[in-house]
């Protein structure tokens, strides 16, 4: 059984991010066992987020990743580097505007751990962060602290 690790982030990063990344994926590899990581590929974080995964197959060639599409994609073809493409079809039954929500949401449900870059709630980045917190293992390299109850 696969162990997925997830990524979450905003579109803009600071760019002293990727070491930090790096350090977070390499330990979901060794302590938590992460065989799979999925990626929305939408925005900065998402990309360095990919582009980190891809980097470590040459020293864990076990590992894979996958595209997670928020939109019905137009070509099944994987992006240099990625292993699958998938598409919920649940995200059917919602208008476009849902989609990406809706896609994080579910990749949160499904995944066993979360690393994230999320700095503020001006956006809906921060839904699967507060649906994980307490639930999985989740690693945020922002400062967004989810509201306490």
């Amino acid at each position: 059984m696969s162990i997925i690790c997830a990524f979450f982030g905003h579109r803009n990063i600071p760019e002293n991010l990727e070491p930090h990344l790096h350090e977070l994926v390499e330990r979901s590899i060794t302590e938590y066992g992460a065989t799979e990581f999925w990626d929305g590929y939408y925005g900065g974080f998402d990309e360095l987020a990919a582009d980190v995964a891809i980097s470590l197959k040459t020293k864990y060639p076990h590992i894979r990743l996958k595209r997670i599409f928020a939109y019905s994609p137009t070509s099944s073809v994987p992006r240099r580097g990625f292993d699958t493409n998938v598409y919920p079809e649940m995200l059917d039954q919602y208008p476009d505007s849902w989609h990406i929500p809706r896609r994080n949401l579910w990749m949160a449900a499904q995944c066993n751990l979360a690393i994230t870059y999320i700095e503020h709630a001006n956006s809906r980045i921060h839904e699967p962060f507060d649906w994980l917190v307490g639930k999985k293992p989740v690693f945020n390299l922002g400062s967004y602290q989810p509201p306490s109850d």
